[in-house]
This record gives structure tokens, sequence and C-alpha cells, in this order.
């Protein structure tokens, strides 16, 4: 097999283990540790909630570094997959999700932050925690157009079916209402993306099943 029959198939299982591990590792480090030691509004209670527990909040930050790394990886598996339906498209969609990992690892660096200032300063410590929150949601709306773009080359494409195209648009949608009506009204709570991600796991499964099987460009 040579190189570049390999390499479509490559990427795209690249970009299926990349979502997988994000997956893994981003879900509980995120909702189980980090939101849950953030009190809304409590500065001396989050303060707490980060010396009691200050190695565990650094491995968890550490963690969504990595999630950040991937999400680059994952912007290249996918550009090399969806290449061939629109090269131009395909690379404003790898760029944007680049864009949104740069955003997402800023925004992780607050979390470094706000344990460095728990001991001393509990209102400082409270604000940098909330910045990582606004800095992601910042990012989701680039995340959001990401998807955006991914669906509907999905859906021009002719090895992808349409159903992916569509439950991917619906899926950046989510993302990006999340993110716009968070950003510009703090006590928007409805998170769409809770039931929208739905396109995002199955492709990431087509990826990993039918990526492999993927022909050369």
């Amino acid at each position: 097999m040579d190189v570049r029959s390999a390499q479509p198939r490559t990427a795209a299982l690249t970009a299926g283990i990349g979502m997988l591990a994000m997956t893994v590792i981003a879900a509980p480090v995120n909702f189980a540790l980090i939101q849950n030691m953030i009190v809304p509004g409590g500065a001396e209670a989050t303060a707490a909630n980060l010396v009691a527990s200050a190695g565990m909040f650094r491995l968890g930050a550490l963690a969504l570094l990595i999630v950040a790394v991937l999400d680059v990886v994952v912007a290249w598996g996918l550009y090399e997959v969806l290449k061939k339906v629109h090269p131009g498209l395909s690379l404003l969609g790898g760029w944007l999700r680049v864009v949104y990992a740069a955003i997402f690892a800023v925004s992780i660096t607050r979390i470094f932050g706000a344990v460095r200032a728990a001991p001393a300063d509990a209102a400082a410590a409270l604000r940098l925690a909330e910045h990582f929150n606004d800095g992601w949601m910042v990012g989701q709306v680039f995340f959001g157009l990401h998807l955006g773009v991914v669906g509907m080359l999905a859906l021009r494409s002719r090895f992808i079916h349409w159903l992916f195209g569509a439950l991917l648009v619906i899926a950046g949608a989510g993302y990006l209402i999340d993110g716009v009506a968070t950003l510009v009204s703090p006590g928007y709570g409805v998170e769409l993306a809770m039931f929208t991600f739905i396109g995002e796991v199955l492709f990431m499964f087509w990826l990993l099943i039918r990526g492999p099987r993927l022909q050369a460009v």
C-alpha cells in the first residue's frame, strides 16, 4: 500500500481516535471535577474547594491542555478527509477548530491562576475560574462554526451519508447558540449542546469504522 492511498484512511482513523480520547478525558474532568469546584458567586466556597483539591485541579487543567492539543490533531485529520469535497471550505473548517483550541488553551491557564490565587485572594480565584468558563464559551462559538462547516462538507460529499452532515450542522448550531447566548445573557442556562451533540458522537464512530476504508483522493 503506497503512502498516498493510506493518507485519507490514516487521517480519518487519527481524527476518530482523537475525538474518542477527547471525549474520555474532557467530560469527567470538566463536568465532574472543575465545574463542581466552581461555585457561582461564592468566592470563599470556590477558594476552599481549590485549596482542598489543588493537586486534582492542576491535573485536570493539564488533562484539558491535552484535549486542546488533540483538537489540533483532529482538525488536521478532518481537513485531510474532507479536502476532496472542497479544499477551501475544508481548510476553513480546520482553522476554525484550531482557533477554538487556542482559545481553550488560553482559558485553561486561568485555572492554574485560580489555584495560585485561592489561598490568599478568594475573589481573584473565583474571577479567574469564571474567566475560564467565559473563554470556553467564546471558544464554543468557533467550535460551533467548525462543526457547521464540517457538516456542510459532509452533506456535499458522496462518501458520507447525508444524515451525518445534517446532525453535525445541528450540533454546530447548538454550540453556536449556547456560546453566543451565554456571552450576551449570563443568565442563559438552556445548554442546547447537551441535546444536539449526538451528531459529533455518531460522526466519530463513522470515522473509526468507515474511515479506514476510505479511498485515496
